[in-house]
């Protein structure tokens, strides 16, 4: 497996991930919202149109992706808090008051055909490692404070539920609970060199 950062030249990569049909016909959830709900930016021609935009055209990376044999198979959306603008207003997710360089995952996206694989655990250790590389000070998350058992009965649903993360990944990787919001926790990761994880992202 391979996990490298989005870039205008991956570009294709990844609309062929989000639109990657499925037996029915249909498109998978980012081919729809293409990861907008944290960003203030409007397009008349689409989230598509804006997400590309806003980001891969302005050379501003969104997050990484994933390829198992050259194909891409998997998506994080990670990236420095200020360019959430909701994210950052947000009176449940906001920064705390002394927070500084800290960047935030927003959204995991995994082909169906390959979930269950470790893709998720690839990609959420690339993250981490791709913004200690980018100079960031803190990593924030935010599962699910829990899951409704029904939820919980049925993986796909389970998955579909878990889109920014979840709370027993973070945990494993030494992210802390800052705040209890009552649907999703804020989670926290502190970014020291006495907190290495190994590999390169390209």
């Amino acid at each position: 497996m391979e996990v490298h950062v989005v870039t205008a030249d991956r570009w294709a990569d990844l609309v062929a991930l989000f639109e990657r049909k499925g037996p029915r016909g249909g498109i998978p959830i980012p081919g729809h919202c293409w990861c907008q709900a944290w960003r203030d930016q409007e397009s008349p021609d689409g989230p598509k149109a804006n997400f590309k935009a806003a980001t891969v055209d302005q050379d501003r990376h969104p997050g990484l992706i994933a390829y198992l044999d050259g194909r891409p198979v998997g998506w994080i959306a990670v990236a420095p808090r200020p360019d959430h603008a909701k994210l950052e207003r947000s009176r449940k997710y906001g920064p705390g008051p002394d927070d500084h360089d800290v960047f935030a995952i927003t959204c995991f996206y995994v082909d169906r055909d390959f979930r269950g694989t470790g893709v998720a655990s690839a990609l959420l250790d690339a993250a981490i490692t791709y913004a200690r590389n980018a100079g960031a000070q803190a990593l924030d998350a935010f599962p699910k404070a829990s899951l409704a058992p029904h939820t919980l009965a049925n993986r796909r649903a389970e998955e579909n539920d878990s889109f920014m993360g979840r709370r027993a990944s973070y945990e494993a990787r030494g992210f802390t609970i800052l705040r209890d919001t009552g649907a999703r926790l804020v989670m926290h990761l502190i970014l020291s060199p006495t907190n290495p994880l190994s590999g390169e992202v390209g």
